[in-house]
């Protein structure tokens, strides 16, 4: 008897996510192109990302290590701001107005116009599709 309880929870919870998934694609804002587009491109800046923070990182660290054996002064370094790391790290919006295909891209156009990464009127949060959390786009960029 509660076998039967249990394989009819779990089709009913399947059934439930199927509906709401399809729901939230057919309201999106999104084409399935456009979705396509932004999947691709999410995989190329992570993939970037990581490949240039793995230089930096290697070369400061290279450059910190020489000087402490040296007894030297350090170059200076451009490393992002903590505020800067956050403001990239957020969960993105997606705003028909701006298109925008991550939090990195809007923050690069928005710095020059604005100095800062408030959130704008229209963003509205889609549906998030699931090669977002694979990208590991909510987690630190490039670790």
């Amino acid at each position: 008897m509660f076998p039967v309880f249990g394989w009819i929870l779990i089709a009913v919870v399947i059934t439930i996510f199927m509906i709401f998934t399809s729901v939230a694609r057919c309201l999106s804002p999104v084409s399935f192109l456009q979705l396509k587009f932004w999947k691709i491109y999410l995989e190329q800046e992570q993939q970037i990302l990581k490949s240039k923070a793995t230089e930096h990182a290697t070369e400061l660290a290279k450059e910190n290590i020489k000087c402490f054996f040296e007894g030297s002064k350090p170059k200076e370094y451009k490393t992002p701001s903590i505020k800067e790391w956050q403001q990239i790290s957020s969960l993105y919006t997606f705003n028909p107005k701006d298109q925008y295909y991550s939090m990195l891209h809007k923050y690069v156009n928005r710095k020059e116009k604005t100095h800062s990464m408030r959130s704008t009127e229209g963003d509205t949060v889609i549906g998030v599709p699931g090669f977002v959390d694979s990208c590991g786009i909510n987690s630190t960029p490039g670790l």
